[in-house]
């Protein structure tokens, strides 16, 4: 008989299978193992056996990228899948640069350029400009205006190697901590050399000559990368005698990430020659630091590796479109892609792909363009990819807790610092704030009631948020959807039969352009219609009752058309030109509305918060494959047990109340941590 169980890894098993076996021989029938100098012999060929069989065993886990542990074997993996591992990354900021330009025999410079380099200094780090940066100088007022200027934080390192092909030479990026994205790969002819041909990393070999300045690009070990150039079959071969530079950023990465403050290092010259100091140079800061990132994770590249190989340089798939928009656009943080099909109505021949970005900011219309003609080159003939940004619905929770005194010494102020720690961790682990995600109420009060051990009970009233963008001064009707049902407070009922609904749906303020100088609010009254109000004193006057639609069975919500001039968080007076309220009704008498281009500037981004009760608050879905969940910083009310809290819990928990914008609520989804740009207008 031979040994048995030769799969076993625990050393138990392996003694006692050894036991076994023995025993089945003649000599050893009768034998006390646990009582002899043999016991001692069995424990060595057990704990041999053991470690044999683990080391095989993690050997050949470390074969498959599924279960290998170890980065090196990994990327040794991804390497066969083509596959590169993204490097630590360099935070960026953008500024804009206002230089005062001075005259030469009474005319003003043609332009100003901005030198590659050391640009500025911020919190401790050097931002630099990895290329020139040229702009026109107005010849009316003498200043040039350099927007959006990209600076990127670390220092520049130049590494340079002479081709010796008679020697094993691998061509490596020797600095750790090197952003791979930010480097530049040139070939001059010999070291005297002042001239230089440009080499691109190619990843695909399709279309690549003989002739082609080109290079490969893979990690090594200890994270450092190593460039592969041509044979002559597939892209140019070096020859003896040729020296490569080198030049990329070394980098802190995501510790540079937020910083919003910046001083000017560089050097502008105009074109006639003259330098600008550092004091005609006046800094506005367009996009704080973001960006910055450690390199990619083990587990990012186990996930990754083999969907960007199955996609094959093309996209067929959504989850090609998906891994190819990562690749080709550093600021996603997340992606998703899906068909027209899937629209309402359909939209067929397009694919629609939603970017949520590092810095929480929306796409302009030129970067959107620019990606959608990128994705174009992987798509098959006939689809046309849209590049969108990503929408949002907000969950609103108030949350009312009662907590036993007797358990502890603990105030009220710490158990509140622990939950609302708890959410904010609950959030990152359930990634909540992210596509094809859901929001589930039970999860969300298990998190609360673990927090910390004094809660007793846990009460959460939800409420959803949706926001109406609209454009100013133009009459339209604005919809907005749920995905699900909205709450009916009396389902069957209608208007003949004198029944009065409490309102499940009401919004911020916004001015109408047929009282421009009214605060006006729009809700519903439960029968499926909307209607807009403002408040005089302790009244609700009604101002329209057919304003917009309800389908409390879909969740779509529309309002108008509407004239919308102004709403909340704007100056909503900007409008009022020389408007003037004669009878104290709240209408509109005389004067003209001011929609000059400063009015309509000073309006900024116009935005109206709808608060919705949901029928069922126990699963929140999202309403789009492109909407994403944030989670509203709750209020949370906490008081002891057998008292009432600080606010007790309102009967009806039904009717939302109306609220501003920016105060009392402030939309802060708590997954979001780089707030992005600090103007509304995005250099993306």
């Amino acid at each position: 008989m031979q040994p048995n169980n030769l799969t076993a890894l625990d050393f138990t098993d392996i003694k006692s299978s050894i036991k076994s076996y023995l025993r089945t021989r003649g000599e050893f029938s009768d034998f006390d193992f646990e009582g002899s100098g043999l016991s001692y012999l069995i424990d060595t060929l057990a704990y041999n056996t053991y470690y044999t069989a683990f080391m095989a065993n993690m050997s050949m886990n470390e074969a498959f990228i599924a279960s290998s542990t170890v980065r090196d074997n990994i990327v040794n993996i991804a390497k066969l899948l083509n596959y590169t591992p993204r490097s630590i990354v360099a935070a960026s900021a953008y500024l804009h640069l206002d230089v005062q330009t001075t005259q030469t025999a009474g005319a003003w410079p043609a332009s100003v350029t901005l030198s590659k380099g050391a640009t500025a200094t911020g919190g401790n780090y050097t931002w630099n400009r990895l290329d020139t940066f040229t702009a026109e100088v107005d010849q009316t007022t003498g200043i040039a205006s350099l927007k959006c200027v990209k600076m990127q934080e670390g220092s520049i390192i130049n590494f340079a190697y002479t081709v010796n092909t008679f020697a094993a030479q691998n061509y490596v990026v020797p600095t750790a901590d090197a952003d791979i994205a930010t480097l530049k790969v040139s070939v001059r002819a010999n070291e005297s050399s002042t001239s230089s041909d440009v080499y691109n990393k190619v990843d695909n070999i399709t279309n690549v000559k003989a002739t082609d300045r080109i290079y490969f690009l893979s990690e090594t070990e200890d994270m450092r990368y190593e460039l592969t150039f041509g044979d002559d079959i597939i892209g140019r071969k070096l020859t003896d005698g040729e020296v490569i530079d080198l030049e990329y950023l070394v980098t802190a990465g995501a510790e540079a990430n937020d910083i919003s403050s910046f001083a000017f290092i560089g050097r502008i010259t105009d074109s006639n020659g003259q330098v600008y100091a550092a004091s005609d140079v006046d800094v506005t800061v367009a996009e704080i630091a973001f960006g910055g990132s450690v390199e990619e994770s083990v587990e990012s590249i186990k996930y990754n590796a083999p969907r960007y190989y199955s996609a094959q340089y093309r996209a067929v798939t959504a989850q090609d479109y998906e891994v190819i928009m990562s690749k080709i656009y550093d600021n996603v943080e997340s992606v998703v892609a899906y068909g027209g099909d899937e629209l309402y109505p359909p939209v067929y021949g397009k694919v629609y792909v939603a970017i949520k970005t590092k810095t929480g900011s929306k796409l302009n219309d030129a970067t959107k363009i620019s990606l959608a003609k990128q994705l174009r080159a992987y798509a098959m003939a006939s689809i046309e990819p849209v590049v969108t940004d990503a929408e949002s619905i907000y969950v609103y929770p108030k949350v009312f807790i009662t907590y036993d005194p007797a358990c502890s010494a603990r105030s009220v102020s710490a158990i509140e610092t622990n939950v609302q720690t708890a959410i904010n961790e609950w959030a990152v682990s359930s990634k909540v704030n992210n596509f094809n995600s859901s929001f589930s109420l039970a999860k969300f009060q298990k998190a609360i009631t673990l927090a910390d051990k004094c809660v007793s009970d846990v009460t959460t009233q939800i409420s959803l948020l949706k926001y109406i963008t609209p454009k100013a001064t133009e009459t339209n009707t604005y919809c907005i959807t749920t995905g699900a049902a909205i709450y009916d407070s009396a389902p069957g009922k209608t208007v003949n039969d004198g029944c009065v609904k409490e309102p499940v749906i009401v919004s911020g303020r916004f001015r109408l352009n047929d009282r421009p100088t009214v605060d006006q609010y729009f809700e519903d009254d439960g029968f499926g219609n909307l209607r807009t109000f403002y408040n005089s004193g302790n009244r609700k006057v009604i101002t329209n009752s057919a304003a917009g639609t309800v389908n409390y069975t879909t969740g779509e919500v529309c309002f108008g058309p509407a004239n919308i001039i102004g709403a909340s968080g704007t100056n909503l007076d900007v409008l009022a030109g020389t408007a003037v309220d004669s009878d104290a009704d709240g209408i509109y008498e005389g004067g003209t509305v001011d929609t000059s281009a400063t009015a309509m500037a000073a309006l900024g981004d116009l935005s109206i918060p709808v608060q919705i009760i949901p029928a069922n608050a126990s699963s929140i879905p999202t309403p789009s494959p492109d909407t994403i969940i944030g989670i509203v910083s709750p209020t949370i009310d906490i008081g002891a047990i057998g008292t009432t809290p600080p606010t007790s819990i309102p009967l009806n928990s039904l009717t939302p109340t109306i609220f501003e914008a920016s105060a009392p609520i402030t939309l802060n989804p708590i997954t979001i941590t780089n707030t992005g740009s600090t103007t509304t207008t995005s250099c993306f």
